[in-house]
């Protein structure tokens, strides 16, 4: 076996600082291997820790580097419309952005390295909705008809464990095959004066990320029963 000593590097991993973790000395074909604080091998970037928060910064900066270049012939009025920003969107930034998730996976479990992958994507999706920069992140995603990035993680992830473990599972349905509103039957209240009926009544706020949801069961006039339950932030 060949190895090339200019193409081969030391990478410490320890949970330790920095300045605590020691210097090794490892020589390839006589000539000492530079040691590095990330490595990058088959399109991931692997820190000294593991947290692969330099993976996401790398990632994301290459998605904003393509959008920018997008920019330049995405404008209001001319230029490439929503469906063929929707096409590059999926076929280009979502793969780039979800490529090896189930390795770095907890990477999106810090709030900050979410957000970073959020502002990448609300990005393309005002870009697709032709819409204000003021739109909120859950909003654009629903204007622009594509799923939130962790969603696409996620799905990246099942599939992952499924096609490696035999497991069977429910492939996400795409939004051009869901059922359209007109095709959807009319449900109408019905004109007969009913007995014993129990009213339901349901709401749901998101205040603050926290995000909450609340069942009141009343018949003639009286509380019957209520509650309230926290929901996932999405």
């Amino acid at each position: 076996m060949h190895l090339n000593e200019n193409k081969s590097n030391i990478l410490l991993v320890t949970k330790k600082t920095s300045s605590d973790s020691g210097i090794l000395n490892i020589y390839l074909n006589n000539k000492r291997l530079q040691q590095v604080s990330e490595i990058k091998y088959i399109g991931i970037y692997f820190d000294n820790s593991f947290s692969f928060d330099r993976h996401v910064d790398h990632i994301t900066g290459k998605c904003t580097h393509i959008i920018n270049m997008l920019a330049r012939s995405d404008k209001l009025n001319w230029g490439l419309g929503h469906r063929a920003l929707k096409v590059i969107y999926s076929g280009a930034i979502e793969p780039i952005l979800t490529y090896g998730a189930p390795v770095w996976e907890k990477a999106l479990t810090k709030q900050n390295n979410l957000r970073i992958y959020q502002r990448v994507q609300i990005i393309m999706n005002i870009k697709i909705a032709k819409a204000f920069r003021t739109l909120s992140y859950e909003a654009s995603c629903v204007l622009a008809a594509v799923r939130p990035i962790q969603l696409a993680v996620e799905e990246k992830i099942r599939t992952y464990t499924a096609t490696h473990n035999n497991i069977e599972y429910d492939e996400p349905l795409d939004v051009r095959y869901l059922s359209q509103p007109v095709e959807m039957p009319l449900i109408r209240a019905s004109r007969e004066i009913q007995s014993n009926v129990i009213n339901i009544f349901t709401d749901g706020s998101k205040i603050g990320g926290i995000v909450g949801a609340a069942v009141v069961l009343i018949k003639d006039d009286i509380v019957l029963d209520q509650s309230k339950y926290r929901l996932h932030e999405r």
